[in-house]
């Protein structure tokens, strides 16, 4: 199912039961937090890396696990027509699982690969959109090639997209003295085109590699040049594919 960003026409739902709680947790995960709940400050489990500890208590590590550390309001979508839920959430990135707060307010994680899209209202206004995730199982070569369970951000819509991938781990430092270890998240962040069904992955943004997975781009030159669009920017990238994509090029 290749998601369609701004045809989203929302029936509100409240979130019940039906997304489930994930209350287990799996060593196969590379870094983990435990499941929403358990308190403020959750430890971070961490496997496969003889230089961190295996447990590292959340608040010991600087930085956030999620993409908006607020509880947002959001629409969360499933396979079907029927799978839509309306509730605030939030993106764990560092694990890629769903929060959100049922209609009594309390903290769950989806089961993973429930939620299809995640569109994210600005300021909890159901009429701005803040952002469009999507999973990664959308995009099947992709998540073939990456071998990732998570959500990757719509940066605009149309027929040729550009997609988003933010790869957040614990890493560890020495303090000034080398006393101490200093736990922080960092954040790798990889663009995707998707286009003609395939997801091809963007090294670095340039004209060169943008353009090389747009069919016949060399007809938008000018208008490039005339607008001075420098595609090794995000938001120029975004609009250049929004005139692309407007204009049928």
């Amino acid at each position: 199912m290749k998601p369609a960003i701004f045809k989203i026409f929302c029936k509100i739902f409240l979130c019940t039961g039906i997304l489930s709680f994930t209350s287990s947790i799996s060593a196969q995960v590379f870094i983990e937090t435990y499941p929403a709940g358990k308190g403020k400050n959750p430890p971070v489990l961490v496997y496969g890396r003889s230089t961190l500890p295996n447990e590292i208590p959340y608040d010991k590590v600087k930085g956030s696990a999620f993409w908006n550390s607020d509880w947002q309001l959001a629409s969360l979508y499933g396979n079907s027509a029927k799978e839509k839920w309306f509730c605030k959430s939030k993106l764990n990135l560092v694990t890629g699982e769903v929060y959100f707060l049922n209609k009594n307010g309390e903290e769950k994680v989806a089961d993973k690969g429930l939620v299809k899209m995640i569109v994210y209202f600005k300021n909890n206004d159901t009429s701005t959109m803040d952002a469009v995730f999507a999973y990664t199982g959308n995009y099947p070569d992709l998540q073939v090639k990456q071998k990732s369970d998570t959500y990757l951000q719509i940066l605009n819509s149309g027929k040729h997209e550009l997609l988003k991938l933010y790869k957040r781990s614990v890493a560890s430092a020495d303090s000034l003295f080398g006393t101490l270890k200093r736990y922080y998240f960092a954040t790798e962040i990889n663009y995707f085109i998707h286009s003609n069904q395939k997801t091809e992955a963007i090294k670095k943004l340039n004209k060169e590699t943008v353009l090389h997975y747009i069919p016949n781009s060399s007809s938008a030159n000018d208008w490039i040049n005339q607008n001075k669009i420098d595609l090794r920017k995000e938001k120029d990238v975004i609009e250049f594919l929004n005139y692309y994509n407007a204009n049928n090029l």
